[in-house]
């Protein structure tokens, strides 16, 4: 199980929410695949929830493309929430947890959520949240970070905080927990892949601000900061030695994907 606080968690996206879209460059490529896959698997589906729906890009995107589509949005910030309801007029929009969603049973064809379920302490009850409310039939598409997820941080961190980092920093599912979760939750299971994204950033220092500015601090509870500013330091020495060259230094995404029906 993952130790999430929610509350930091909303309360970071919320304050990021006005700048997240203008930052957010791979989850952006994220919702360019995942539009990819729902236009081949799901091309009919008109009643779509999208869960983690930050701003509301990704349902303003595929109303653009589908002619009376019926929109509903569910984010646990409440400043994104605001976002996607400024962004999508006539969309049900809450803000709202994904293991207990504010809507009836069977009631979307579509449900879709990109670069959110990471930040879930477990993926069984959303997954049968999930299942809930999709109709028979319905698809549910779901693209998350995954567990090599920003591990030339994570590692310079760990090595940088000494003894004892491992409860104080987030840990991300890998494919075969995703896959797992799915399958308990009585889904049927269509694909799982995954792939790598690469970022390049000028230095360490520059890769922390652009998470702290899309949001993405730590989540676990009780943690704050990095430890200090000796941890702090020690940690950008580490990741540049490790990492950094005349191009700058790296920052991976992994991205886990996955289409299942119900």
């Amino acid at each position: 199980m993952n130790r999430v606080d929610k509350r930091r968690v909303g309360a970071a996206f919320s304050r990021s929410a006005a700048a997240y879209d203008a930052r957010a460059a791979v989850q952006r490529e994220v919702q360019d695949r995942v539009l990819a896959l729902v236009a081949e698997a799901a091309p009919d589906a008109r009643r779509v929830l999208d869960v983690g729906a930050g701003t509301g890009a990704l349902l303003a995107r595929l109303a653009a493309a589908r002619p009376g589509l019926r929109p509903a949005a569910v984010d646990l910030a409440p400043g994104m929430a605001a976002a996607a309801r400024a962004r999508l007029p006539g969309a049900a929009v809450a803000a709202g947890d994904a293991e207990a969603l504010p809507f009836g049973d069977a009631r979307f064809d579509l449900f879709l959520s990109t670069s959110a379920f990471q930040w879930l302490p477990r993926l069984e009850p959303a997954f049968a949240e999930a299942r809930r409310v999709l109709a028979p039939g319905g698809l549910l598409a779901v693209a998350l970070f995954g567990a090599r997820t920003l591990h030339e941080l994570r590692g310079a961190w760990r090595d940088a905080a000494g003894p004892g980092p491992g409860e104080r920093t987030h840990r991300f599912f890998d494919r075969g927990e995703v896959a797992a979760a799915l399958a308990a939750t009585g889904l049927r299971v269509r694909a799982v892949v995954e792939e790598e994204r690469r970022e390049r950033h000028p230095d360490a220092r520059a890769v922390l601000r652009a998470l702290k500015e899309i949001g993405a601090g730590p989540a676990v509870p009780g943690a704050r900061g990095l430890g200090g500013r000796g941890a702090t330091l020690e940690l950008l020495r580490l990741y540049e030695a490790r990492h950094g060259g005349p191009a700058g230094v790296p920052a991976t995404w992994h991205v886990v994907y996955a289409l299942a029906q119900r």
